[in-house]
């Protein structure tokens, strides 16, 4: 009989692609999330009667096809708390939480969420920001679906409806928001080749790219929706391409915005504009 350290080893020596610091991590990860077993399981090297093993081995299969954890085992964490990812998401980067941070400082009264994908930081802001009324869109279906189980299973009330971000037509009626966040789409098409396969390969597309040559279109239409829709001294807080950080300043500059505020994220790079 197999015991949990056995199995842990077993995992962790399968995996193709992955450091072996991470493919050690991944694997318990999975293993506690779906099979319940614990780090006091692996010390004590747990005897495992009733694991199945076809099932890891698939696990095994999946993860050595690119398939990534998140959505191996459907969650993944933002700000301390699990949300529900499927592949009709973006898996939420510890990054972008970042974005809440500003959010909280400002205080908004309320906020509208373009493209909310998983709702992280539309929940996120729901949860943290104290007495902001959030609003957000997307125009995936599946994805609205996804945001709206997070919301449920976290016990946050926003209002999520659909709404194409390229071609907008406010579904809040005739309401001012003091703040517009986004997290768009704004890899190039060229920068494909550079990214890890399990993004490249399961990770919607839609969420991700744009074409080489339009590759700020989401911002200067969000410079766009800011102009009709933004309230009396409101901002806009929105995440970039690192490698477009002047160029995506400009795009608002160009719009009327006075107030253009890159900040970095905690790797150093261009990651957020702040406008105003």
């Amino acid at each position: 009989m197999m015991n949990a350290k056995e199995l842990f080893v077993k995992m962790a020596s399968q995996i193709k692609y992955y450091e072996t610091n991470e493919a050690k991590e991944i694997v318990f990860l999975i293993l506690n999330d779906l099979f319940g077993i614990s780090k006091n399981d692996l010390i004590l090297e747990t005897a495992l009667e009733n694991v199945n093993l076809k099932k890891i081995q698939e696990i095994v299969n999946q993860l050595n096809d690119h398939v990534p954890v998140q959505y191996i085992v459907q969650k993944a964490w933002f700000r301390d708390r699990p949300f529900f990812v499927n592949n009709n998401v973006l898996i939420p980067r510890p990054e972008t939480e970042q974005i809440v941070d500003l959010i909280i400082e400002f205080k908004p009264s309320n906020l509208l969420d373009l493209g909310t994908g998983s709702g992280c930081i539309a929940i996120s802001a729901a949860l943290d920001a104290n007495k902001t009324t959030v609003f957000a869109i997307d125009i995936s279906k599946s994805a609205l679906d996804v945001a709206t189980k997070n919301a449920l299973n976290l016990k946050a009330k926003v209002d999520f409806q659909m709404a194409d971000m390229l071609d907008f037509q406010c579904p809040f009626q005739q309401i001012k928001f003091d703040l517009i966040v986004s997290n768009p789409p704004y890899i190039k098409i060229k920068e494909m080749a550079g990214m890890r396969e399990n993004v490249k390969l399961f990770e919607p597309h839609l969420a991700l790219f744009v074409e080489d040559h339009n590759s700020l279109i989401f911002y200067e239409k969000i410079a766009e929706i800011a102009k009709a829709h933004l309230a009396k001294n409101g901002e806009i807080l929105v995440e970039i391409n690192s490698n477009l950080g002047k160029e995506t300043e400009e795009v608002f500059k160009k719009a009327g915005f006075p107030s253009v505020e890159i900040i970095q994220d905690f790797f150093g790079r261009d990651r957020f504009l702040r406008i105003k």
